[in-house]
């Protein structure tokens, strides 16, 4: 399994939403750049969650050793990560109730979920991958692409694009996007937006053992005091033996918008 996690102080949330018009604009800019990922890591092990939430929380040491007792382990033919083998493969449905998370770990800007179900292989920028081939799994695959998915931050991250980005022309053009931002031609967007987010839930817009596809709901604070929403859709291919995630074009991978009060299922490290 992966090294452990070690959470940091989060940053206090800086005040850069206004009335409603200007937090749809920061959305666009800083969830929809990239479709919420070509931002400039501030540090890839450095959450902006609430300290009460995910300050004090690590990544266990094996995924297996927190599975449940009665789950069997995946049995993948084509997995592309050893470590897939000890994930649970209960076929437990989340489209109407939440996923049970052993813990929300550090990835990227935010925390992430890891547990019995996916993110068992810690790629060297951080990215965490590896995720069951069931419902579970690619609820884990959405929410952790979400926020620790950067190709742009680092060479390292650069080779996440190939094992976490559904292959084809869109992959192509924005692994081209992340080469010239790393290389300083054109400029990313910082991670404002996304640290100061927190994950409240989820709502599955369908599933297959082929694809799924998740509106993931994010709380945001504004200028005056109060907080926002906003709803990300994170679109999912079961592609050489793991969840990837199909970006919505050759420069967003995920679309975003403000959240118009629609369903959705309680689940977030506050939750």
């Amino acid at each position: 399994m992966s090294t452990q996690d070690t959470t940091q102080e989060p940053k206090a949330r800086p005040k850069w939403f206004g009335a409603a018009a200007m937090l749809l604009a920061l959305v666009l800019v800083g969830f929809l750049a990239w479709g919420l990922r070509v931002f400039l890591f501030p540090s890839n092990d450095e959450p902006a969650a609430d300290p009460t939430t995910a300050a004090t929380q690590t990544a266990p040491a094996s995924a297996s050793a927190s599975a449940s007792a009665t789950a069997a382990p995946v049995e993948e033919a084509d997995a592309a990560w050893d470590c897939q083998a000890d994930l649970s493969s209960d076929t437990v449905s989340v489209a109407d109730s939440a996923l049970a998370v052993e813990e929300w770990v550090i990835g990227g800007y935010n925390v992430i979920p890891f547990s019995e179900f996916g993110g068992c292989e810690k790629r060297p920028s951080g990215l965490r991958v590896g995720f069951a081939h069931t419902e579970a799994g690619s609820l884990m695959a959405a929410a952790t692409y979400a926020m620790a998915l950067d190709p742009s931050v680092s060479e390292e991250a650069a080779d996440d694009v190939e094992v976490a980005i559904a292959e084809g022309p869109d992959r192509d053009r924005l692994a081209e996007k992340a080469k010239r931002i790393r290389d300083g031609l054109e400029q990313g967007a910082d991670g404002t937006a996304s640290a100061a987010s927190t994950l409240i839930g989820y709502a599955q817009n369908f599933y297959s053992e082929d694809a799924a596809s998740y509106r993931l709901i994010y709380e945001v604070p504004t200028a005056d005091g109060l907080v926002g929403q906003v709803s990300l859709q994170a679109d999912l291919l079961w592609e050489d033996g793991d969840w990837k995630l199909d970006p919505a074009s050759g420069t967003t991978f995920m679309t975003s918008d403000l959240y118009q009060g629609q369903p959705y299922i309680e689940w977030g490290p506050k939750v």
